[in-house]
């Protein structure tokens, strides 16, 4: 174990010794000076320590504290003041949490639900779509279940068409982006007027209806936007409004087919959104 005499031959450009003289100032005997001496190294060393790495292991004030009333019995020792500290910050956390928690633990699991989703993600590209469908047994589309129909006679829609079948990603489900995309590739039908398109061609969006996959009736904004390279039909405005209502069904990984349909004698647009496989059972298959 190194002794503060071992360190009479350190070559420090005489700061050992200048440390040894300040020591002497105040002390009375050689006890004292050398108690003085383990002190002073050790501030040295927990400031150097505080640079490195801007983090104080002891409690600095106190340390300073028990220099400055003595080295008697009654002072408190380091281990004593470090211990306490310690305690008043359990207690603290304790406090302020209810119960102990792994420090980051639910950091991590966020993160690794994360990465387990832009893992799935990056499976899927460059997997053609409709052989995925295909193992999923959506190829050909199913058919439109009864109760859309229904609901859509309602309104008094006619003329239905598939639109598309599509994987829900979670750039669908974000808040933020607070949009569903439907690329042109993936589009089945022709379901726009030429006055439509030319419209959605000029940055110029329409309201449309939409039966969401509860069956209630809502309105989004439709759109056309340049999504990574390629073009795609976009619901915006209110989409966040019907993830909500729709949560139990508008999940990452869940297959969903968007049909369109006409109303009225002025024919407005309108469409249907029907989940056709939930994501539960496409994470099974895949």
């Amino acid at each position: 174990m190194l002794k503060l005499k071992d360190l009479d031959n350190l070559d420090d450009g005489g700061l050992w010794e200048k440390l040894k003289k300040e020591s002497e100032v105040g002390t009375h005997d050689e006890s004292q000076r050398q108690n003085k001496l383990y002190v002073m190294v050790l501030l040295g060393f927990i400031d150097y320590c505080a640079r490195k790495k801007k983090k104080m292991i002891v409690e600095k004030k106190g340390i300073k504290r028990r220099f400055r009333t003595g080295f008697g019995s009654k002072s408190p020792s380091v281990e004593e003041e470090n211990e306490d500290y310690w305690i008043r910050e359990q207690k603290k956390q304790k406090t302020s949490d209810g119960k102990k928690q792994k420090p980051g633990s639910g950091k991590k699991q966020k993160q690794k639900h994360k990465t387990g989703s832009e893992k799935k993600q990056n499976q899927r590209k460059g997997t053609d779509p409709f052989t995925e469908l295909t193992a999923l047994g959506l190829e050909p589309p199913p058919d439109m279940p009864q109760a859309f129909k229904n609901r859509i006679e309602n309104l008094g829609g006619t003329d239905i068409k598939l639109v598309t079948q599509k994987f829900i990603k979670p750039t669908d489900l974000n808040p933020g982006h607070n949009r569903l995309s439907m690329t042109l590739k993936q589009v089945r039908s022709k379901f726009l007027s030429e006055a439509e398109d030319e419209k959605l061609k000029n940055n110029q969006g329409m309201d449309v209806i939409l039966v969401e996959p509860c069956l209630e009736v809502s309105r989004v904004h439709l759109t056309k936007w340049l999504i990574g390279g390629s073009f795609a039909y976009v619901f915006k405005t209110q989409w966040n409004q019907i993830v909500r209502n729709n949560a139990d069904t508008l999940k990452p990984e869940a297959v969903v087919q968007i049909w369109s349909f006409r109303v009225g004698p002025e024919s407005q647009l309108g469409f249907a959104m029907i989940k056709v496989k939930d994501a539960k059972e496409v994470s099974e298959i895949n």
